[in-house]
């Protein structure tokens, strides 16, 4: 009996793919605007910036890690932009701030709620089912969008990397959140858009798992035999509501 519904954030309550282009060009343009520089280039910079802020964690956090940058502090804009304008000999203030909240309030300020969500989230509630979040990406953010979409008040937890260190779909990240549900592996089904870190990380650590797919999402790179697995396995949904039905 499933006592708990955990859901992702980012693709999976709304469309981050729809909102991250537009955002991430007006912080290009803003930049290039700042600092007479093209915007293509702020833009090449701040797209290694993942990879370089993981490379520069403490030693003893890295080998915690295999892949060594998979940690949740890679996910903090405000280092990525601190790492851009460093590597390009600029000057941080205001601007890191300032080309923070630019970004973020566009994303902000036009994310919409996936379908059904809410109604779906409602009758959960009245089941007496529990609703978490597990999400990589720094807390405070997402906190700022489980606001904005107007969902906090069904939520009974949230779980970021963040908090955990860990980014999904590490084993460590999910034990996290199994805690703080307050119930059993078994008794928890985790609902997300990316079917390795999401669904397989979740089945991995001992938990229902459902994969959201109402939109693939080029970076989650499904293979078709991923696909197929899924469909095989009936855990591939493409409507929210769809949760409800597998609940009975």
């Amino acid at each position: 009996m499933i006592k708990c519904v955990i859901y992702d954030l980012d693709d999976t309550l709304y469309d981050f793919n729809e909102v991250n282009p537009p955002a991430f060009k007006l912080m290009c343009e803003e930049a290039g605007r700042r600092f007479n520089m093209d915007p293509e280039k702020f833009g090449e910079v701040f797209g290694t910036a993942y990879r370089a802020v993981g490379d520069r964690m403490p030693e003893d956090i890295l080998a915690l890690e295999p892949d060594k940058v998979d940690v949740a502090a890679v996910h903090s804009r405000t280092l990525r932009l601190s790492y851009t304008l460093n590597t390009l000999g600029l000057p941080l203030f205001p601007h890191v701030l300032e080309l923070y909240d630019l970004y973020w309030n566009y994303i902000l300020e036009h994310m919409r709620r996936e379908p059904h969500i809410e109604e779906v989230m409602q009758e959960l509630k009245k089941r007496g089912i529990k609703i978490g979040i597990g999400t990589n990406m720094t807390a405070r953010m997402q906190y700022r969008k489980l606001y904005e979409l107007g969902l906090g008040p069904y939520l009974d937890f949230v779980t970021t990397s963040d908090e955990s260190i860990f980014d999904k779909p590490d084993e460590r990240f999910f034990q996290l959140v199994v805690r703080k549900a307050g119930c059993l592996p078994e008794e928890c089904l985790f609902v997300g858009d990316n079917y390795r870190f999401d669904y397989g990380g979740a089945v991995k650590a001992g938990l229902n798992g459902l994969w959201y797919n109402r939109l693939e999402k080029p970076w989650n790179r499904v293979t078709e035999e991923e696909k197929a697995e899924a469909i095989r396995n009936d855990v591939m949904i493409t409507d929210h509501r769809e949760v409800l039905n597998r609940l009975g």
